[in-house]
């Protein structure tokens, strides 16, 4: 019965234009989320709380909004946010100044992120980064990359500077890293890419190496037993939560580094305890469907330029580079392969800005899938 209303479901999307492989991977990994969150939290929540389910009910919470978010969006013509990308463009500075607001801002761990909202919290750079990028997509469309670059670039670096402020060196990156990715796509010339890159990586090592607490991140990152109590312990329980996994894992709800040896094991180093519990093989499996997902983000933005809808093109591939790379500094910092960065694994991690921005993503990128099938509609009853 079950798997007949399922079915029923996936024919009815299909007829819509919406790519149910997309669908069948972003209900993985939430559903993936949902279980792993549940199982490093229970001895969290009960000790924090006094309910082991406490972060898991929110998190299941964040899932239902975020998928209604999606059913919204899925509904927004992109027009929409073609035209209204300067009010978009203006709501991202916005949303990013409110958190030095005295009051409106939340301070946690020396880290001014937050929006206090009194009934949960706003990550500002979550938001801010997708509505530049929606800005961008437009402008792109409307003007010539190679000849107009220095203006959505200077918007850009002036919000990395606001999110630097914010003690969120990761949401910089990774809006800079999508900008530069994205503007590559568009057209501008390899030898201008090449030069913004380097000063790109130039300018994150001297802002890692002029602030003392990311000096000695990055330090411990190079020999972690440096300091194992200190800043190196990260790094170390995680990388003993891989090793202890092997294979096959310790099995589900087995993870010893989520008893208070791995800081945010529910959140930045939830794909070490995926490994610790699951194994090597499970982790294999979850980046195959990262694989698949992001595939079909860029198929679905290069269809978009080939039925000539450019700026749905460009904002799919904004959405795609942003999990892309948030992605890529997840588990990169879960291996050791990057100093330490606090940043979720997108649709798996603990966090509500993170799942909801996500959701709005999905929502985004249905919509564009829609329109896709509606302009390949169009064209073949012109054609008769």
């Amino acid at each position: 019965m079950l798997s007949e209303n399922i079915k029923k479901v996936l024919l009815i999307s299909e007829s819509r234009g919406i790519d149910n492989i997309f669908v069948i991977c972003i209900s993985i990994l939430s559903v993936i989320g949902l279980i792993m969150v549940a199982s490093s939290t229970l001895d969290y929540s009960m000790q924090t709380y006094k309910n082991a389910f406490h972060l898991t009910i929110r998190h299941s919470l964040y899932l239902t909004l975020g998928l209604f978010v999606t059913f919204l969006l899925a509904r927004v013509k992109l027009s929409f946010y073609d035209d209204y990308s300067k009010a978009i463009l203006l709501l991202a500075f916005i949303v990013s100044l409110l958190v030095f607001i005295p009051g409106l801002g939340k301070t946690i761990k020396g880290a001014t992120r937050w929006i206090d909202l009194g009934i949960f919290t706003v990550q500002a750079a979550e938001v801010s980064r997708l509505f530049i990028l929606i800005w961008v997509s437009s402008y792109i469309v409307r003007k010539d990359t190679e000849k107009s670059f220095n203006k959505p670039l200077i918007f850009v670096v002036i919000l990395s500077t606001i999110i630097l402020f914010q003690n969120d060196f990761g949401s910089a990156v990774v809006l800079v890293s999508s900008f530069l990715a994205l503007s590559f796509i568009s057209g501008i010339s390899l030898k201008k890419f090449i030069t913004w890159l380097s000063i790109f990586i130039l300018t994150a090592i001297t802002v890692a190496f002029l602030t003392p607490y990311r000096l000695k991140r990055l330090l411990s990152f190079m020999d972690p037993w440096e300091d194992p109590t200190g800043a190196g312990f990260q790094l170390i329980a995680s990388e003993l939560a891989f090793s202890k996994g092997g294979f096959f894992g310790l099995g589900l709800g087995s993870s010893v580094q989520k008893l208070f040896y791995l800081p945010e094991s529910y959140n930045d180093f939830i794909f070490a305890i995926i490994a610790e519990e699951l194994g090597l093989l499970f982790i294999f499996f979850v980046i195959i469907i990262f694989i698949l997902l992001i595939s079909r983000i860029f198929i679905l933005a290069r269809q978009s330029e080939n039925n000539e809808m450019f700026f749905a093109s460009y904002l799919a591939y904004s959405i795609g580079f942003l999990i892309l790379i948030q992605t890529l500094i997840h588990m990169s910092v879960n291996v050791g392969l990057v100093p330490t960065k606090g940043m979720g694994l997108p649709f798996i991690s603990f966090g509500g800005t993170n799942i909801l921005v996500m959701f709005i993503c999905v929502g985004i990128l249905i919509r564009i899938q829609i329109e896709n099938r509606k302009k390949i509609s169009q064209a073949v009853q012109r054609s008769y």
